[in-house]
Protein backbone atom coordinates (compact mmCIF):
# COMPACT_ATOMS: atom_id res chain seq x y z
CA UNK A 1 0.00 0.00 0.00
CA UNK A 2 2.05 3.66 -0.87
CA UNK A 3 1.75 6.62 1.19
CA UNK A 4 -1.28 8.24 -0.28
CA UNK A 5 -3.58 5.74 -0.29
CA UNK A 6 -2.63 4.76 3.53
CA UNK A 7 -2.80 8.69 4.56
CA UNK A 8 -6.17 8.62 2.84
CA UNK A 9 -7.49 5.68 4.50
CA UNK A 10 -6.95 6.85 8.18
CA UNK A 11 -8.30 10.29 7.65
CA UNK A 12 -11.54 8.78 6.79
CA UNK A 13 -11.43 6.24 9.40
CA UNK A 14 -10.58 9.00 12.13
CA UNK A 15 -12.69 10.93 10.47
CA UNK A 16 -15.44 9.35 10.33
CA UNK A 17 -15.84 7.65 13.75
CA UNK A 18 -15.54 11.61 14.68
CA UNK A 19 -18.22 12.58 12.85
CA UNK A 20 -20.53 9.68 13.89
CA UNK A 21 -20.19 9.82 17.21
CA UNK A 22 -20.62 13.80 17.88
CA UNK A 23 -23.56 13.51 14.90
CA UNK A 24 -25.30 11.33 17.92
CA UNK A 25 -24.94 13.70 20.30
CA UNK A 26 -27.02 15.79 19.01
CA UNK A 27 -28.97 14.44 16.11
CA UNK A 28 -31.75 12.70 19.03
CA UNK A 29 -32.41 15.92 20.93
CA UNK A 30 -34.48 17.27 17.82
CA UNK A 31 -36.58 13.93 18.14
CA UNK A 32 -36.97 13.79 22.05
CA UNK A 33 -40.68 15.36 21.62
CA UNK A 34 -41.49 13.09 18.89
CA UNK A 35 -40.30 10.17 20.52
CA UNK A 36 -41.88 10.82 23.98
CA UNK A 37 -45.34 10.73 22.13
CA UNK A 38 -43.85 7.74 19.67
CA UNK A 39 -43.34 5.29 23.47
CA UNK A 40 -45.94 7.25 25.25
CA UNK A 41 -43.32 7.92 27.91
CA UNK A 42 -42.49 10.98 29.83
CA UNK A 43 -39.96 14.40 29.66
CA UNK A 44 -37.72 12.98 31.99
CA UNK A 45 -37.49 8.85 31.04
CA UNK A 46 -36.89 9.67 26.83
CA UNK A 47 -34.24 12.36 28.06
CA UNK A 48 -32.19 8.76 29.14
CA UNK A 49 -32.01 8.19 25.52
CA UNK A 50 -29.63 11.14 25.53
CA UNK A 51 -27.83 10.56 28.71
CA UNK A 52 -27.18 6.86 28.71
CA UNK A 53 -25.33 7.73 25.37
CA UNK A 54 -23.54 10.50 26.80
CA UNK A 55 -22.83 8.85 29.98
CA UNK A 56 -21.34 5.60 28.43
CA UNK A 57 -19.51 7.33 26.49
CA UNK A 58 -17.85 9.64 28.69
CA UNK A 59 -17.34 6.97 31.40
CA UNK A 60 -15.48 4.24 28.81
CA UNK A 61 -13.38 6.44 27.11
CA UNK A 62 -10.46 6.77 29.65
CA UNK A 63 -10.44 2.84 29.84
CA UNK A 64 -10.83 2.62 25.94
CA UNK A 65 -7.92 4.49 25.65
CA UNK A 66 -5.80 2.60 27.74
CA UNK A 67 -6.76 -0.32 25.38
CA UNK A 68 -6.24 0.86 22.19
CA UNK A 69 -2.49 2.02 23.33
CA UNK A 70 -2.24 -2.17 24.28
CA UNK A 71 -3.89 -3.73 21.39
CA UNK A 72 -3.78 -1.66 18.97
CA UNK A 73 -5.54 1.93 17.82
CA UNK A 74 -7.09 0.31 14.51
CA UNK A 75 -8.61 -2.99 16.12
CA UNK A 76 -9.88 -0.84 18.80
CA UNK A 77 -11.25 1.50 16.33
CA UNK A 78 -13.06 -1.40 14.61
CA UNK A 79 -14.73 -3.01 17.00
CA UNK A 80 -16.40 0.65 18.24
CA UNK A 81 -17.29 1.18 14.40
CA UNK A 82 -19.25 -2.12 14.69
CA UNK A 83 -21.05 -1.31 18.12
CA UNK A 84 -21.83 1.54 16.99
CA UNK A 85 -23.39 0.74 13.71
CA UNK A 86 -24.92 -2.33 15.25
CA UNK A 87 -26.58 0.12 18.09
CA UNK A 88 -27.86 2.44 15.08
CA UNK A 89 -29.49 -0.87 13.76
CA UNK A 90 -30.98 -1.61 16.81
CA UNK A 91 -32.29 1.65 18.12
CA UNK A 92 -34.41 2.12 14.49
CA UNK A 93 -35.96 -1.08 15.97
CA UNK A 94 -36.91 -0.35 18.94
CA UNK A 95 -40.40 -0.87 20.13
CA UNK A 96 -40.41 1.02 23.77
CA UNK A 97 -38.36 3.43 25.17
CA UNK A 98 -36.36 1.25 27.56
CA UNK A 99 -35.34 -0.56 24.49
CA UNK A 100 -34.26 2.73 22.94
CA UNK A 101 -32.03 4.04 25.88
CA UNK A 102 -30.22 0.54 25.95
CA UNK A 103 -29.65 0.34 22.58
CA UNK A 104 -28.18 4.12 23.00
CA UNK A 105 -25.71 3.04 25.68
CA UNK A 106 -24.42 0.39 23.19
CA UNK A 107 -24.22 3.32 20.34
CA UNK A 108 -22.00 5.08 23.72
CA UNK A 109 -19.34 2.48 23.52
CA UNK A 110 -19.00 2.49 20.50
CA UNK A 111 -18.54 6.26 20.43
CA UNK A 112 -16.33 6.03 23.10
CA UNK A 113 -13.82 3.50 21.30
CA UNK A 114 -14.19 6.08 18.38
CA UNK A 115 -13.25 9.70 19.69
CA UNK A 116 -10.53 7.72 22.16
CA UNK A 117 -8.63 6.31 18.79
CA UNK A 118 -9.41 9.53 16.01
CA UNK A 119 -7.06 11.84 17.13
CA UNK A 120 -4.40 8.74 18.13
CA UNK A 121 -4.94 7.23 14.41
CA UNK A 122 -3.79 10.46 12.91
CA UNK A 123 -0.74 10.52 15.36
CA UNK A 124 0.86 6.75 15.33
CA UNK A 125 0.06 5.81 11.85
CA UNK A 126 0.88 9.19 9.51
CA UNK A 127 3.41 10.61 7.67
CA UNK A 128 4.37 13.45 9.91
CA UNK A 129 4.04 15.99 7.15
CA UNK A 130 0.35 15.18 6.81
CA UNK A 131 -0.54 15.10 10.51
CA UNK A 132 -1.40 19.38 10.77
CA UNK A 133 -3.71 18.50 7.48
CA UNK A 134 -5.41 15.54 8.73
CA UNK A 135 -5.59 17.36 12.42
CA UNK A 136 -7.52 20.36 10.56
CA UNK A 137 -10.12 17.51 8.88
CA UNK A 138 -10.51 16.16 12.23
CA UNK A 139 -11.59 19.45 13.44
CA UNK A 140 -14.28 19.87 10.26
CA UNK A 141 -16.02 16.37 11.17
CA UNK A 142 -16.02 17.57 14.85
CA UNK A 143 -17.81 20.83 13.64
CA UNK A 144 -20.38 19.07 11.00
CA UNK A 145 -21.77 16.90 13.92
CA UNK A 146 -23.70 20.06 15.16
CA UNK A 147 -24.58 21.30 12.00
CA UNK A 148 -25.71 17.90 10.25
CA UNK A 149 -27.52 16.46 13.70
CA UNK A 150 -30.24 18.52 14.17
CA UNK A 151 -30.94 19.45 10.46
CA UNK A 152 -30.68 15.52 9.94
CA UNK A 153 -33.39 14.59 12.61
CA UNK A 154 -35.83 17.44 11.48
CA UNK A 155 -35.84 16.22 7.99
CA UNK A 156 -36.64 12.54 8.87
CA UNK A 157 -38.85 13.49 11.32
CA UNK A 158 -41.05 15.66 9.28
CA UNK A 159 -41.57 13.01 6.95
CA UNK A 160 -42.09 10.70 10.19
CA UNK A 161 -39.44 8.83 9.16
CA UNK A 162 -37.57 8.53 13.33
CA UNK A 163 -36.03 5.58 12.76
CA UNK A 164 -33.99 6.83 9.94
CA UNK A 165 -32.57 9.22 12.64
CA UNK A 166 -30.26 5.95 13.28
CA UNK A 167 -30.26 3.97 10.57
CA UNK A 168 -28.49 6.85 8.38
CA UNK A 169 -25.48 5.89 10.43
CA UNK A 170 -25.05 2.65 9.18
CA UNK A 171 -23.75 3.45 5.73
CA UNK A 172 -20.84 5.62 7.26
CA UNK A 173 -20.29 2.98 9.15
CA UNK A 174 -19.85 0.31 7.34
CA UNK A 175 -17.39 2.71 4.78
CA UNK A 176 -15.26 2.79 7.99
CA UNK A 177 -15.19 -0.64 8.48
CA UNK A 178 -13.83 -1.65 4.94
CA UNK A 179 -11.30 1.24 4.92
CA UNK A 180 -10.24 -0.33 8.61
CA UNK A 181 -10.32 -3.89 7.52
CA UNK A 182 -7.88 -2.61 4.98
CA UNK A 183 -5.62 -0.42 6.79
CA UNK A 184 -5.35 -3.60 9.73
CA UNK A 185 -4.11 -5.83 6.83
CA UNK A 186 -1.61 -3.53 5.65
CA UNK A 187 -0.29 -2.13 9.15
CA UNK A 188 1.56 -3.13 11.99
CA UNK A 189 1.10 -1.08 15.20
CA UNK A 190 3.15 -0.86 17.81
CA UNK A 191 1.59 -1.48 21.04
CA UNK A 192 2.55 -0.88 25.08
CA UNK A 193 2.29 -4.02 27.48
CA UNK A 194 0.70 -2.25 30.59
CA UNK A 195 -1.44 -4.07 33.34
CA UNK A 196 -5.02 -2.29 33.93
CA UNK A 197 -5.76 0.37 36.47
CA UNK A 198 -8.94 -1.28 37.92
CA UNK A 199 -9.49 1.06 40.38
CA UNK A 200 -8.39 4.56 38.73
CA UNK A 201 -11.69 3.19 36.33
CA UNK A 202 -13.88 3.17 38.66
CA UNK A 203 -12.81 6.11 40.48
CA UNK A 204 -12.56 7.81 37.07
CA UNK A 205 -16.43 6.53 36.50
CA UNK A 206 -17.37 7.99 39.82
CA UNK A 207 -16.43 10.95 38.96
CA UNK A 208 -17.86 11.45 35.67
CA UNK A 209 -21.25 10.22 36.76
CA UNK A 210 -21.19 12.78 39.88
CA UNK A 211 -20.66 15.67 37.07
CA UNK A 212 -22.95 14.76 34.48
CA UNK A 213 -25.82 14.19 37.08
CA UNK A 214 -24.65 17.38 38.84
CA UNK A 215 -24.55 19.30 35.56
CA UNK A 216 -27.79 17.33 34.87
CA UNK A 217 -29.57 18.45 37.38
CA UNK A 218 -28.57 22.20 37.61
CA UNK A 219 -30.36 23.98 35.24
CA UNK A 220 -33.50 22.13 36.47
CA UNK A 221 -34.60 24.55 39.35
CA UNK A 222 -36.26 22.08 41.94
CA UNK A 223 -33.17 19.97 42.10
CA UNK A 224 -30.47 23.16 42.30
CA UNK A 225 -29.97 21.58 46.02
CA UNK A 226 -28.48 17.94 44.80
CA UNK A 227 -26.74 19.14 41.80
CA UNK A 228 -24.14 21.27 43.45
CA UNK A 229 -23.01 18.54 46.25
CA UNK A 230 -22.57 16.00 43.59
CA UNK A 231 -20.63 18.87 41.21
CA UNK A 232 -18.66 19.29 44.43
CA UNK A 233 -18.18 15.23 45.04
CA UNK A 234 -17.11 14.86 41.34
CA UNK A 235 -14.71 17.80 41.42
CA UNK A 236 -13.06 16.68 44.83
CA UNK A 237 -13.10 12.89 43.24
CA UNK A 238 -11.24 14.64 40.20
CA UNK A 239 -8.19 15.66 42.67
CA UNK A 240 -8.11 12.32 44.47
CA UNK A 241 -8.22 10.48 41.08
CA UNK A 242 -4.99 13.04 39.97
CA UNK A 243 -3.24 12.02 43.46
CA UNK A 244 -3.88 8.04 42.75
CA UNK A 245 -2.89 8.00 39.43
CA UNK A 246 0.61 9.73 40.08
CA UNK A 247 1.32 7.41 42.84
CA UNK A 248 0.64 4.00 40.44
CA UNK A 249 3.37 2.54 38.51
CA UNK A 250 1.30 1.51 36.09
CA UNK A 251 -1.97 4.09 36.32
CA UNK A 252 -4.45 4.67 33.86
CA UNK A 253 -3.34 8.12 33.04
CA UNK A 254 0.38 8.68 33.09
CA UNK A 255 0.26 11.74 35.27
CA UNK A 256 3.72 11.40 35.96
CA UNK A 257 4.39 11.67 32.85
CA UNK A 258 2.33 14.27 31.44
CA UNK A 259 3.88 16.60 34.53
CA UNK A 260 7.76 16.21 32.63
CA UNK A 261 5.83 18.65 29.80
CA UNK A 262 4.19 20.91 32.10
CA UNK A 263 2.40 22.93 29.69
CA UNK A 264 0.05 20.14 28.52
CA UNK A 265 -2.24 21.72 31.62
CA UNK A 266 -2.12 24.66 30.13
CA UNK A 267 -3.68 23.22 26.65
CA UNK A 268 -6.30 21.16 28.79
CA UNK A 269 -7.24 23.94 30.22
CA UNK A 270 -7.78 25.61 26.87
CA UNK A 271 -9.30 22.30 25.75
CA UNK A 272 -11.79 22.97 28.97
CA UNK A 273 -12.63 26.70 28.09
CA UNK A 274 -12.74 26.06 24.44
CA UNK A 275 -15.86 23.40 25.65
CA UNK A 276 -17.07 25.49 27.75
CA UNK A 277 -17.16 28.41 25.06
CA UNK A 278 -18.30 26.24 22.49
CA UNK A 279 -21.77 24.90 24.67
CA UNK A 280 -22.66 28.56 25.65
CA UNK A 281 -22.63 29.83 21.67
CA UNK A 282 -24.66 26.94 20.67
CA UNK A 283 -26.83 26.88 24.03
CA UNK A 284 -27.48 30.72 23.96
CA UNK A 285 -28.45 32.44 20.46
CA UNK A 286 -31.45 30.03 19.37
CA UNK A 287 -33.07 32.19 22.81
CA UNK A 288 -31.85 35.79 21.70
CA UNK A 289 -33.29 34.85 17.89
CA UNK A 290 -36.47 33.57 18.85
CA UNK A 291 -37.10 35.12 22.18
CA UNK A 292 -35.66 38.55 21.90
CA UNK A 293 -36.07 39.34 18.32
CA UNK A 294 -38.68 37.61 17.78
CA UNK A 295 -37.29 35.76 14.38
CA UNK A 296 -39.33 32.48 12.95
CA UNK A 297 -37.82 28.96 14.08
CA UNK A 298 -37.07 27.97 10.34
CA UNK A 299 -34.89 31.03 9.77
CA UNK A 300 -33.14 30.94 13.05
CA UNK A 301 -32.23 27.17 12.08
CA UNK A 302 -30.06 29.06 9.56
CA UNK A 303 -28.91 32.02 11.26
CA UNK A 304 -27.05 29.49 14.19
CA UNK A 305 -25.36 27.93 11.25
CA UNK A 306 -22.80 30.77 11.53
CA UNK A 307 -20.35 28.97 14.38
CA UNK A 308 -19.99 25.62 12.72
CA UNK A 309 -19.96 26.54 9.57
CA UNK A 310 -16.84 28.75 10.37
CA UNK A 311 -15.46 26.11 12.26
CA UNK A 312 -15.64 23.82 9.57
CA UNK A 313 -14.49 25.95 6.90
CA UNK A 314 -11.26 27.57 8.78
CA UNK A 315 -10.52 23.94 10.12
CA UNK A 316 -9.68 23.14 6.26
CA UNK A 317 -8.05 26.40 6.22
CA UNK A 318 -5.59 26.30 9.04
CA UNK A 319 -4.30 22.47 8.58
CA UNK A 320 -3.34 23.88 5.00
CA UNK A 321 -1.43 26.65 6.61
CA UNK A 322 0.69 24.79 9.78
CA UNK A 323 3.65 22.46 9.16
CA UNK A 324 3.60 21.60 13.02
CA UNK A 325 5.24 24.74 14.04
CA UNK A 326 2.84 26.70 14.50
CA UNK A 327 0.56 24.83 16.73
CA UNK A 328 0.82 27.06 19.93
CA UNK A 329 0.44 30.28 18.04
CA UNK A 330 -2.30 28.94 16.11
CA UNK A 331 -4.15 28.44 19.21
CA UNK A 332 -3.09 31.59 20.81
CA UNK A 333 -4.71 33.76 18.02
CA UNK A 334 -8.03 31.12 17.73
CA UNK A 335 -8.60 31.84 21.33
CA UNK A 336 -8.24 35.98 20.58
CA UNK A 337 -10.37 35.69 17.69
CA UNK A 338 -12.81 33.87 19.83
CA UNK A 339 -12.79 36.68 22.41
CA UNK A 340 -13.12 38.86 19.80
CA UNK A 341 -16.47 36.95 18.49
CA UNK A 342 -17.92 37.44 22.25
CA UNK A 343 -17.21 41.19 22.49
CA UNK A 344 -19.07 41.54 19.18
CA UNK A 345 -22.31 39.39 20.63
CA UNK A 346 -22.27 41.88 24.03
CA UNK A 347 -22.38 44.48 21.54
CA UNK A 348 -25.10 43.59 19.36
CA UNK A 349 -28.74 44.95 20.55
CA UNK A 350 -32.18 43.99 19.39
CA UNK A 351 -32.74 46.92 16.82
CA UNK A 352 -29.32 45.35 15.00
CA UNK A 353 -30.20 43.27 12.13
CA UNK A 354 -29.62 39.71 12.85
CA UNK A 355 -27.31 38.35 10.46
CA UNK A 356 -24.60 40.58 12.59
CA UNK A 357 -25.29 37.80 14.98
CA UNK A 358 -24.62 35.23 12.65
CA UNK A 359 -21.27 37.17 11.66
CA UNK A 360 -20.08 37.57 15.59
CA UNK A 361 -20.60 33.38 15.48
CA UNK A 362 -18.99 33.10 12.07
CA UNK A 363 -15.93 34.68 14.21
CA UNK A 364 -16.26 32.31 16.75
CA UNK A 365 -16.12 29.27 14.36
CA UNK A 366 -12.98 31.00 12.75
CA UNK A 367 -11.43 30.99 16.39
CA UNK A 368 -12.24 27.68 17.03
CA UNK A 369 -11.03 26.85 13.44
CA UNK A 370 -7.35 27.88 14.48
CA UNK A 371 -7.72 27.12 17.85
CA UNK A 372 -9.03 23.15 17.84
CA UNK A 373 -6.93 21.17 15.06
CA UNK A 374 -3.63 23.04 16.76
CA UNK A 375 -4.83 22.78 20.95
CA UNK A 376 -5.21 18.64 19.49
CA UNK A 377 -1.86 18.54 18.40
CA UNK A 378 -0.45 19.93 21.10
CA UNK A 379 -2.02 17.77 23.73
CA UNK A 380 -1.15 15.15 21.42
CA UNK A 381 2.62 15.74 21.31
CA UNK A 382 2.96 16.36 24.85
CA UNK A 383 2.51 12.25 25.34
CA UNK A 384 4.66 9.57 24.24
CA UNK A 385 4.38 7.90 21.24
CA UNK A 386 3.07 4.71 23.80
CA UNK A 387 0.40 6.36 25.16
CA UNK A 388 -1.35 8.54 22.37
CA UNK A 389 -5.10 6.68 22.84
CA UNK A 390 -5.14 7.22 26.31
CA UNK A 391 -3.79 11.28 25.82
CA UNK A 392 -6.09 11.42 22.46
CA UNK A 393 -9.01 10.22 25.26
CA UNK A 394 -8.53 12.54 27.82
CA UNK A 395 -8.56 15.44 25.79
CA UNK A 396 -12.04 14.67 24.04
CA UNK A 397 -13.00 13.52 28.13
CA UNK A 398 -12.02 17.14 29.35
CA UNK A 399 -14.31 18.97 26.16
CA UNK A 400 -17.18 16.30 26.67
CA UNK A 401 -17.17 17.55 30.02
CA UNK A 402 -16.86 21.24 30.01
CA UNK A 403 -19.30 21.28 27.06
CA UNK A 404 -21.53 19.39 29.68
CA UNK A 405 -20.80 22.49 32.29
CA UNK A 406 -21.39 25.11 29.83
CA UNK A 407 -24.75 24.00 28.42
CA UNK A 408 -25.79 23.15 32.28
CA UNK A 409 -24.56 26.81 33.67
CA UNK A 410 -25.74 28.68 30.64
CA UNK A 411 -29.62 27.23 30.70
CA UNK A 412 -29.27 27.96 35.12
CA UNK A 413 -28.33 31.20 34.33
CA UNK A 414 -31.07 31.15 31.62
CA UNK A 415 -34.07 30.18 33.86
CA UNK A 416 -32.67 32.44 36.89
CA UNK A 417 -33.51 35.46 34.26
CA UNK A 418 -36.35 34.40 32.43
CA UNK A 419 -37.96 37.85 33.64
CA UNK A 420 -35.44 39.53 31.87
CA UNK A 421 -34.33 37.36 28.91
CA UNK A 422 -31.74 39.66 27.52
CA UNK A 423 -30.13 40.25 30.62
CA UNK A 424 -29.59 36.32 30.96
CA UNK A 425 -27.84 35.98 27.81
CA UNK A 426 -25.59 39.06 28.39
CA UNK A 427 -24.28 37.73 31.43
CA UNK A 428 -23.51 34.64 29.60
CA UNK A 429 -21.84 36.07 27.19
CA UNK A 430 -19.76 37.71 29.78
CA UNK A 431 -19.03 34.56 31.28
CA UNK A 432 -17.82 32.74 28.23
CA UNK A 433 -15.55 36.25 27.65
CA UNK A 434 -14.24 36.36 31.34
CA UNK A 435 -12.80 32.86 30.91
CA UNK A 436 -11.28 33.06 27.44
CA UNK A 437 -9.96 36.00 28.39
CA UNK A 438 -8.40 34.59 31.76
CA UNK A 439 -6.74 31.67 29.01
CA UNK A 440 -4.99 34.20 26.79
CA UNK A 441 -3.76 35.81 29.97
CA UNK A 442 -2.31 33.07 31.28
CA UNK A 443 -0.83 31.36 28.48
CA UNK A 444 0.92 35.52 27.74
CA UNK A 445 2.25 35.11 31.14
CA UNK A 446 3.30 31.69 31.28
CA UNK A 447 5.34 32.24 27.63
CA UNK A 448 6.71 35.47 29.21
CA UNK A 449 7.74 34.24 32.41
CA UNK A 450 8.95 30.91 31.23
CA UNK A 451 9.80 31.32 27.80
CA UNK A 452 10.19 27.27 25.88
CA UNK A 453 13.41 26.76 24.51
CA UNK A 454 14.03 26.31 20.77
Amino acid sequence: MNSRIKNQLIITVAGLGMLLSTLDTGIINVALPFLQHQFQSTTSITALSVVGYTTSLAVLILPIGYLSDRIGKLKVSLVGLLMFGFGSVLCGLATNIVDLIIFRVIQGVGAAALQSTSAALITTLMDNDHIPRALGVLGIMIGLGPILGPSIGGFFLAFNAWRLIFWINIPFAILGLICNQLLISQIHENTTKRSFDFWGSLINAIMIICLLAGFLLLSKTASFKFAIPLIVCGLVLGLFFYTFEFRLNEPLVDFRTLSKAPRVWLYLSQTAIFGFASAIVFLIPPFLFEKVMHIDVGVTGLLVLGAPAGLVIFSRISGSQNDGSKNQKFSRWGLMIIALAFVGLLLVGVQWPPIIVTGCLFLFGIGGGYFQPANIATIMQSGSASNQGIIGSLQRMIQNITIASGTAIGSTLINLTVPNLRLGIQVNWYLALFVVVIIVIVEILINYLYPEKA
